[in-house]
């Protein structure tokens, strides 16, 4: 499905054409120039905004799964969510090493899940492991349905409630920017840069004015003379936030 496929899509695309004074698009008239240019850019132009910024509306945390290892450098690799645009942090641990290569998170961290356990609340999403096999060798699931672990059926649990993952694998907390395509929950500020941003990209096909596009770059991105409203967004979603936290550095408490 295009993303230009529902009114509020339709809707943010027009406020771009309209920066430009071209001519609006409706949700059915699917053959119109401008809305081919419109679903050409679009995906391009929100993914762009998304990744440009730490957004609080765009955060999200799950578990990553270990796979193939690399040949050297890093301990473990690991598969990201299906649906991250950017790896902001792993392990909750702000200096945790790691780097993003050929769309796999290559670090030295991650951790066996936690054992299958009567009583235990599961999530959907996490990982645990257990050794319930013919074989007995341990066997890392995915919870696919919350659930709490009964005391007699670890088989019915696993088999009603997760998926194999067909090996014994570490995983890895990860916090990271997701493809948010959901724009009824998308602050005024990032609606607008990405206004900004589709209007950019249309500007070559449709005004065919370098100068026009140069102009809607500098009014999103900031020049000498212009601060870019990315940079005014930016600075909006950063005080969504608990207060900060005053801390005295070793060195001066050592002073005292």
């Amino acid at each position: 499905m295009s993303m230009t496929d529902s009114a509020q899509n339709i809707a943010m695309c027009n406020e771009a054409l309209g920066l430009l004074g071209a001519e609006a698009i409706t949700l059915a008239a699917t053959t119109e120039q401008n809305y081919v240019y419109c679903a050409t850019f679009f995906d391009d132009a929100r993914d762009e905004i998304l990744t440009a910024h730490r957004w609080n509306f765009a955060k999200k945390r799950a578990f990553a799964i270990q796979t193939i290892d690399p040949l050297f450098g890093y301990d473990n690799a690991f598969t990201p969510p299906s649906d991250y645009l950017k790896i902001l942090q792993i392990e909750e641990d702000p200096l945790a090493v790691f780097e993003v290569e050929n769309a796999l998170i290559l670090t030295d961290e991650g951790t066996a899940p936690a054992d299958w356990v009567t009583g235990t609340d599961y999530l959907a999403g996490e990982y645990l492991k257990s050794d319930d096999t013919t074989a007995g060798t341990d066997l890392t699931y995915l919870v696919d349905t919350a659930f709490t672990s009964t005391a007699t059926s670890e088989t019915t649990d696993l088999s009603s409630y997760c998926t194999s993952q067909g090996a014994d694998l570490e995983v890895l907390k990860v916090e990271y920017i997701y493809q948010h395509i959901t724009f009824s929950t998308w602050p005024v500020y990032a609606k607008q840069c990405l206004v900004l941003n589709l209007a950019r990209m249309l500007c070559s096909p449709i005004k065919q004015d370098e100068d026009v596009a140069l102009n809607l770059q500098a009014m999103l991105y900031g020049s000498k003379r212009v601060t870019g409203y990315l940079d005014i967004a930016r600075s909006i979603d950063a005080k969504e936030g608990g207060a900060i936290a005053i801390k005295t550095s070793k060195w001066l408490n050592a002073r005292k």
